[in-house]
């Protein structure tokens, strides 16, 4: 096997184990009522240059009484609105009922100059972001508009380009290997081929 084919062995063993740590981590997280994933799917992003839309946030489940002013958090639209929320904490205060309530905001300046005109509390929290992957949100059948089994499209779509971009490689590595292993003969091979034909001749 030569070193290529050993590097992309080791390169799909790798991606096959962070793969199953991150869908192990993804499953945790969602089992405790977390989300670990949120698509930016506004456009322009409220959080922009930070995040930018069709980012995507890895997120996890941090205690709300540990939350401090400066991280990113995902939660819940405390008016109601069916939707998670991902802005930055700029405050700690503590609400006319006594609880403990963050005050956020979005990066971005222009959309959203001033603090947000609500009070995040425990009940509205879900999770703090750890991660932010630019792009990778471009995957969410969100951002495409599909519903249904269309929704699978381009999760399928980049599986198969993969599956392809390998198969092609594992070609070509194999199609060096063997033109490598083909031996072929010196100059006393040669010569005494040469000297035998010259013997039967005479």
């Amino acid at each position: 096997m030569t070193a290529a084919r050993k590097a992309f062995r080791y390169f799909e063993y790798t991606l096959t184990l962070a793969l199953i740590v991150f869908g192990a981590y993804c499953g945790i997280e969602y089992a405790s009522g977390s989300q670990p994933l949120v698509v930016i799917s506004d456009n322009p992003s409220s959080m922009s240059p930070t995040i930018n839309y069709g980012g995507l946030t890895i997120t996890y489940r941090t205690p709300f009484q540990d939350l401090k002013v400066g991280e990113i958090i995902a939660f819940n639209d405390p008016r109601g609105i069916p939707s998670v929320i991902v802005h930055r904490i700029v405050a700690i205060v503590t609400c006319s009922n006594g609880i403990r309530c963050v005050i956020t905001k979005g990066d971005n300046s222009i959309t959203n100059p001033t603090n947000d005109p609500w009070n995040v509390t425990q009940s509205d929290y879900k999770s703090q972001v750890i991660l932010i992957i630019p792009y990778a949100g471009y995957l969410s059948p969100s951002l495409w508009g599909l519903k249904g089994y269309e929704a699978a499209l381009p999760i399928i779509f980049v599986a198969l380009l993969i599956a392809f971009v390998s198969w092609v490689f594992e070609q070509r590595t194999k199609n060096k290997s063997n033109s490598a292993d083909v031996v072929l003969p010196n100059s006393k091979e040669i010569s005494g081929k040469l000297e035998t034909k010259v013997e039967k001749i005479w």
